[in-house]
């Protein structure tokens, strides 16, 4: 069964120029579509058009699919008008100030509220005085303080009276500079006489000791008639000054609350609430109010803190958080150092952008989100609870502030973009995800390459070219960069919806069309950008595979050899993957071990390679071991490899070395293998195809290129194939060869020049083919293995 090498024009797949039908792609109009995202833009619709709590969204896909424009270019498309935005103010709260009021308004009411609030301080600023200046006011004043003032003047003429009938009289004597203090004193000869001159009096014999005492005890009875009428006095002046403020809350009342009506035109009830407290507030510090200056201004209590206006909005807000963390997300309460304490006010409460996307649409990386975990729990605790809490950032604790504003309902519908494998970590170990982000919208990362789709896949990149000002390119440059796009995807006959990358190309394919004084980008320009890339990317490459062509890495690439054989291997790096050979040999023995993977012995085997290595033997077994028992040690390794060997894409090689050891054919090594294979020698699909293929090509070019190299791979690859253009004009003038193979006895023919062998009716395989070489060796070890058990 002979294998057919692939003609030229089935080792890549070619854009169908009749799909582009253009001079260059000036004459391309962008629409600005989203292309290939179907599935993904239904999701985004159903989710940003059901109202409902938990309707948030998680866009996954791959970075560079367009997740962020479409979201805005749906949100662009999609009628947004409504009557249902608010304003959101902070207010100082009149009964517990550190626990600042939020009020709501319908949008626009807000600053209306503000402007009625500094009208309604300007009238109360001017009709307070005046109402308490007013005549009426002055009236009712003067009849109170004459009643008061005529309480007062009884109450010390009793006092006085009673004194001067004992004798005494009222005086005010000095204390101090400019000080005095009232007592009682005796009258003699008409002049009060202090009890200093009273002493001096008795000592000269004057008064006698019996006046003394009497005058003593009278001044006692006196004084304290004398303090009791001056505390009445005063208690008279307090409840003169009580009447005063109630006469005046009373005059001013009709006043106050008829300024603060204006507020009540606006606000809900709540607001109304609030405008109520301050008729309270003023009533209850008047004189502070009525005394009102620039130095000294109680209506600054007043000011209110509109942290979201609405005015004039009339579309949903579409809010990107670029940079969330929790000032920027949740809001903050500033503060300044006043004594060296932190003093804030409801004045210096500053919005989030959940508050700024209220009513609308906030978008966020969810990536940037769970880097800092405290951020994903607050949004966490935020969409379950509905409410949204501001709180002083303070990470150190050092000037805590001691502020509470009153929560937010929320009202925003968050979108998170971000990797499908961070989706699935959230909804595994997130016990509330899945009820909060009830939309998945997944990007795909490709498109069919459908004709319909190529021309849309060129109205985006004339959409790129003429926002990023590039040059126009010609169908042939584009037909290049659809490719590329091709083989970018890996997948047959479809196209990478990466426009990141689509863009990259562009641009560099600009810089060497102008480089080149060219006024058009043509495919030569596009074919420099990516051997340009590959070269900026391939170092670790160059590197091996010139260790291999100096034979620093032993691989050989011309003649036979028992027991050896050239496989493949892909080596993945961040940005760039490549291919190259690696010899794998086996040796072979009678014993009891079975296959022995050396890989795996020493802690360098994946599991799924130990797993391919599992369904070799069960090959062996159920095409050979039929009939005898398996009795056979063979080691197979991959020579010279220092790292991990994971994958199962090497089974077959193993295989084709296994089977090489035991038949003593010899592999012809100027042909490399890749493909997995099931226990029934079924060849399998394996990835990295194109970059395995590439990497053998390198090597024999280092070393020369016969005519006589290629590569075997498995057939169900063939639609997979996207070489680079030198392998396949290789190919076109003879010197290389890719061989597709459906199954082992393909592979091995086509490596040791002999045929596989069928299966004969007496349970043997035909001789002098590989299964016929194999059997007999594997019942000679058999046979061995018996005598040496039967000696013992």
């Amino acid at each position: 069964m002979a294998v057919r090498p692939l003609k030229p024009e089935e080792l890549r797949w070619k854009c169908p120029m009749d799909a582009l039908d253009f001079k260059t792609t000036d004459d391309i109009k962008p629409t600005g579509e989203i292309v290939g995202q179907e599935r993904a833009i239904r999701a985004l619709k159903l989710g940003l058009e059901i109202p409902s709590i938990g309707y948030n969204m998680f866009v996954t896909g791959v970075s560079g699919t367009g997740r962020e424009t479409t979201i805005k270019r749906i949100l662009d498309g999609m009628d947004t008008t409504t009557d249902d935005l608010r304003d959101i103010m902070y207010v100082r709260n009149m009964e517990e100030p550190g626990n600042p009021v939020v009020l709501t308004f319908p949008a626009g009411d807000g600053s209306r509220f503000v402007d009625a609030l500094e009208e309604c301080v300007a009238l109360l600023k001017s009709n307070i005085p005046a109402v308490l200046s007013s005549e009426k006011a002055e009236m009712e004043s003067r009849a109170l303080k004459t009643t008061f003032s005529d309480r007062k003047k009884g109450i010390m003429e009793q006092v006085k009276n009673k004194a001067s009938k004992d004798g005494f009289t009222i005086v005010n004597v000095p204390v101090g500079p400019g000080e005095f203090r009232p007592d009682v004193l005796p009258v003699m000869n008409d002049e009060p006489v202090t009890f200093d001159t009273l002493e001096g009096m008795k000592d000269e014999g004057k008064l006698s000791q019996e006046d003394l005492d009497r005058y003593t005890q009278q001044h006692e009875d006196l004084f304290k008639e004398l303090t009791q009428a001056f505390r009445k006095t005063r208690d008279l002046d307090i409840e003169f000054k009580a009447k005063i403020e109630k006469m005046s809350r009373r005059l001013v009342q009709p006043t106050i609350a008829g300024i603060i009506a204006i507020l009540k035109e606006i606000g809900d009830d709540k607001a109304d609430r609030w405008a109520d407290s301050l008729v309270d507030i003023i009533l209850e510090n008047l004189s502070d109010f009525a005394g009102s200056s620039d130095d000294n201004d109680p209506y600054v209590l007043f000011i209110p803190n509109l942290i979201v206006d609405n005015s004039g909005n009339r579309k949903r807000p579409v809010l990107i958080e670029e940079f969330p963390d929790s000032v920027s997300l949740f809001g903050n309460i500033e503060r300044v150092i006043v004594d060296n304490k932190p003093y804030s006010d409801h004045t210096m409460i500053r919005p989030g952008a959940i508050h700024m996307a209220d009513g609308g649409y906030l978008i966020m990386n969810a990536l940037d989100l769970v880097r800092e975990p405290s951020l994903w729990q607050r949004l966490i605790q935020t969409l379950r609870n509905q409410t949204t809490v501001i709180r002083c950032h303070d990470p150190m604790g050092i000037y805590p502030v001691h502020l509470h504003p009153e929560p937010l309902d929320t009202n925003v519908k968050v979108i998170l973009i971000g990797s499908s494998m961070l989706y699935q970590l959230l909804a595994s170990y997130e016990p509330e995800f899945g009820l909060l982000f009830r939309i998945r919208a997944a990007f795909d990362f490709t498109m069919e390459a459908t004709k319909d789709n190529v021309r849309d896949f060129a109205n985006v990149v004339a959409g790129i070219i003429r926002s990023e000002k590039l040059l126009p390119m010609n169908p042939g440059a584009v037909a290049q960069l659809v490719e590329e796009s091709a083989r970018i995807a890996g997948i047959p006959e479809r196209i990478s919806l990466e426009f990141n990358r689509v863009t990259d190309y562009l641009r560099q394919s600009t810089y060497f069309a102008r480089r080149g004084g060219d006024v058009t980008v043509t495919e030569e320009h596009v074919r420099e950008a990516i051997r340009q890339k590959i070269f900026r990317l391939n170092l670790g490459e160059t590197y091996a595979t010139r260790q291999i062509v100096d034979r620093t890495v032993m691989i050989d690439t011309e003649g036979r050899k028992v027991g050896q054989v050239n496989g493949l291997a892909v080596y993945q790096g961040v940005d760039y993957a490549f291919g190259l050979p690696v010899r794998i040999t086996t040796r072979v023995s009678a014993g009891r071990k079975g296959l022995i993977n050396v890989e795996r012995e020493s802690d360098m085997s994946g599991t799924t390679h130990t797993k391919g290595m599992l369904i070799i033997s069960g090959f062996i077994q159920g095409k050979f071991a039929r009939e005898y028992p398996l009795s056979l040690s063979a080691s197979v390794v991959f020579e010279q490899s220092y790292g991990g060997i994971e994958g199962d894409s090497a089974s077959s090689t193993e295989l084709y070395v296994l089977l090489s050891a035991l038949s003593e054919l010899p592999v012809r090594q100027d042909i490399a293998v890749t493909g997995s294979v099931n226990q029934f020698g079924e060849i399998q699909a394996i990835g990295g195809v194109n970059e395995k293929i590439e990497g053998f090509y390198r090597v024999c070019c280092g070393r020369g290129l016969t005519g006589e190299q290629g590569v075997m791979i498995p057939g169900a690859n063939v639609k997979d194939l996207h070489l680079r253009e030198n392998v396949i004009e290789s190919v076109s003038e003879g010197r290389f060869h890719i061989y597709p193979v459906d199954c082992i006895d393909e592979g091995a023919e086509l490596l040791m020049g002999t045929r596989a062998g069928e299966l004969m009716p007496d349970g043997m395989y035909e001789p002098d083919t590989i299964y016929g070489k194999v059997d007999r060796r594997l019942r000679q070890m058999a046979e061995t293995l018996r005598s040496f058990a039967f000696h013992d």
